[in-house]
């Protein structure tokens, strides 16, 4: 892994501003992936900033570890694995990863969802136009991923022009979401 550095500005839209949006650029064909977060029983992880999930898109399973560096920065760590479950991985560099964070593998399933996701590549960007579903709620929003330091917000709120938005952030993680709306 060269850079784990992830950089990421998102807002939570309206199904109509998301319609509007999908509409407005020429977006990839929508790709489903259902994501299972894991954590200890005492949440050793949430507790350091952490995130450590699996993805599932079609028969792919990607494995991955975000550990917040700042508002907007995350150090993430991705792989494809070949196993469904945290505690089946044997990978090396993944058990490196963990280590180098202070995160046990001695982890259970503490949520899961479905999103459904259109991805807009640019030079500077990724944008995801996300649809998620968890077990209480259905939810929309514009993320934008730098691919390299710049003014991403200047950027980001050019791409919301179409629906009259500016970036202000109002977007907790999608775990922090299903978490929200379980307590509904």
């Amino acid at each position: 892994m060269n850079d784990p550095i992830e950089r990421e500005l998102k807002i939570l839209i309206t199904k109509e501003e998301y319609d509007k949006i999908i509409h407005s650029y020429d977006f990839e064909k929508q790709i489903k992936q259902t994501n299972t977060y894991y954590d200890t029983p005492d949440n050793q992880i949430k507790k350091c900033n952490g995130a450590l999930r699996i993805r599932k898109i079609n028969h792919q399973n990607i494995f991955t570890l975000k550990i917040k560096k700042d508002a907007i920065t995350h150090y993430e760590y991705e792989k494809q694995i070949d196993v469904d479950t945290i505690k089946e991985i044997k990978d090396p560099e993944i058990l490196e990863w963990c280590s180098m964070h202070h995160i046990s593998l001695d982890v259970e399933p503490i949520v899961s969802f479905t999103t459904y996701r259109s991805v807009l590549n640019l030079k500077q960007a990724q944008i995801c136009a996300d649809i998620t579903e968890f077990d209480q709620a259905t939810d929309y929003e514009i993320e934008y991923e730098y691919r390299y330091e710049h003014d991403g917000i200047s950027y980001f709120n050019q791409i919301l022009e179409p629906i009259h938005k500016q970036y202000k952030k109002n977007c907790p993680s999608k775990i922090a979401r299903a978490f929200q709306y379980q307590n509904l």
